[in-house]
């Protein structure tokens, strides 16, 4: 049972989709990355979640290895971290990028400057070069950002940084992203990353090991059955699908009809959809917003919808959480979440609540006919 606060209320409409806005043009020099060749093909990852809200994984940048908690976000592309210069007071201790005490820290040519805006929060960025580890792999020469002057968003979060694992059309112009290189270098076994989220609660704020992330291959215990494959619609660079024809109780509720676009995004919290459709949801519940009686869990319907002609289904156990008010007393609230009161959308959002039902395949053999599996997940 968790306890809302800010970090609620900023992660629950938003998508970590990367907005890059260029401060200084790239030079057209070219820059040649190389990887290290390690022991093992396959990189793993353990992740801690905060407040039932935000999952991430210890990660290395530099030489010696300096170590950093990063959200693993499918809504983006670029990879950064807080530098020594990032001086704003946080909420939360952060550790921060010292580039002169890396041994193999290099800046891009001209050392160019950006501003790097999410829907939710924005910081400035410059573009650096250094050794990444992940979970046994290591990258070297990777690009990444390391940041500064945050605004309020990002000195309120738990985790230090961002790496994003969308596809390369949402990278910056000259950059080379993560899935790139390991691409690239033939690093993987198999060209595929798979997360895995628990719904477990905790008795505190922070919930150790509670998702996996596997680079190059899946994890067998962390999924029941086979994956259900369907292709990644559009070459805009993020993971969208189609859904269609949600039900409740068995019935259509005439929600995307003939069908909609979602986006398979870690680094959302909920499953966010258009107004007028999530309101037919909360219609079906016998509610007019988030909040649920506690007292009506076991007896809410399972909702369900179509992906690639396939049946998902949510129990009230993946849409509904509890948490603590103001007050301590206990409430209870649905994951289903219009825009933000001036938000407009006509797309949906598959957040974590939908992931920690599903274990989900990202496949990029190839870059250009990506695909994305669904398999139920363990507990």
């Amino acid at each position: 049972m968790e306890s809302e606060n800010l970090y609620q209320k900023m992660f629950t409409v938003k998508s970590l989709f990367l907005v890059v806005i260029i401060i200084f043009e790239l030079s057209n020099s070219s820059v040649s990355l190389t990887i290290k060749k390690t022991n093992t093909n396959v990189g793993v990852i353990s992740l801690n979640k905060f407040q039932d809200v935000i999952f991430y994984g210890r990660i290395s940048v530099g030489t010696p290895p300096q170590n950093f908690d990063v959200v693993f976000d499918t809504g983006s592309s670029n990879f950064w971290v807080p530098s020594t210069s990032w001086s704003a007071k946080t909420t939360y201790p952060h550790q921060k990028f010292n580039a002169k005490a890396s041994k193999t820290y290099h800046t891009r040519p001209g050392r160019k400057e950006y501003d790097i805006a999410y829907t939710s929060g924005a910081l400035e960025g410059t573009l650096s070069k250094d050794n990444l580890m992940l979970g046994g792999i290591t990258l070297e020469g990777q690009d990444f950002f390391i940041g500064s002057k945050p605004d309020h968003f990002f000195t309120t979060v738990k985790f230090d940084g961002i790496l994003g694992l969308g596809l390369p059309a949402l990278k910056i112009s000259g950059t080379d992203s993560v899935l790139e290189n390991l691409v690239n270098k033939k690093l993987l076994t198999q060209r595929i990353f798979s997360i895995w989220l628990s719904s477990r609660e905790g008795d505190g704020d922070e919930v150790q090991n509670a998702g996996q992330i596997t680079f190059g291959g899946v994890d067998k215990k962390r999924f029941r059955g086979e994956h259900v494959y369907v292709p990644v619609l559009s070459s805009t660079g993020f993971w969208n699908i189609s859904v269609s024809q949600f039900t409740v109780r068995g019935k259509d509720i005439k929600v995307c009809v003939p069908q909609c676009f979602a986006f398979v995004d870690s680094g959302t919290t909920d499953i966010v959809g258009p107004r007028d459709q999530i309101e037919k949801i909360y219609k079906e519940l016998d509610i007019t917003n988030r909040k649920i009686k506690c007292a009506d869990i076991d007896t809410a319907p399972v909702i369900s919808f179509n992906v690639g002609g396939n049946t998902f289904s949510l129990t009230p156990a993946n849409y509904i959480y509890k948490f603590r008010d103001a007050k301590g007393s206990t409430v209870c609230r649905v994951h289903f979440v219009k825009p933000e009161k001036n938000g407009k959308t006509d797309s949906w959002i598959l957040g974590a609540a939908f992931m920690q039902a599903y274990h989900t395949v990202f496949d990029f053999e190839d870059f250009k006919k990506p695909k994305i599996g669904f398999a139920k997940a363990a507990a």
